[in-house]
């Protein structure tokens, strides 16, 4: 059973509670921290900021660079868990063009992710 967590900022600090919140937090940093921020005003890096992308409309992060492969296949979409599911397979198939070059074939490690970012409200 996984509970739901909740993030807190605390000194610059994101702390996640829960059974399994430490361990989603590890693979979202390992899998997309590197191109992705998650606080809430970060800036963009090489991806837009994930803060509130579970259930935001696509392309909407005023000033980032979407590709035109995202524009065209995803912008204005609602970021559901399904549809965030279906992205993280394979980007490619979602958005052909598209810059993220990440693919995650692991279930277990998907749905980690998106337990993740359902918590960065």
């Amino acid at each position: 059973m996984r509970w739901a967590i909740r993030p807190v900022l605390a000194c610059g600090t994101l702390l996640l509670t829960g059974p399994a919140a430490a361990q989603d937090a590890d693979v979202f940093r390992q899998q997309c921290g590197l191109c992705h921020a998650v606080v809430q005003g970060e800036p963009d890096r090489q991806g837009p900021n994930l803060w509130g992308v579970v259930g935001r409309r696509a392309g909407n992060i005023k000033g980032f660079a979407y590709s035109a492969g995202f524009r065209k296949a995803l912008a204005g979409k609602p970021r559901k868990e399904a549809a965030i599911d279906r992205w993280i397979t394979d980007p490619q198939t979602v958005a052909p063009g598209s810059v993220m070059a990440y693919q995650q074939p692991d279930a277990d490690k998907r749905l980690a992710l998106i337990e993740y970012l359902k918590t960065l409200r």
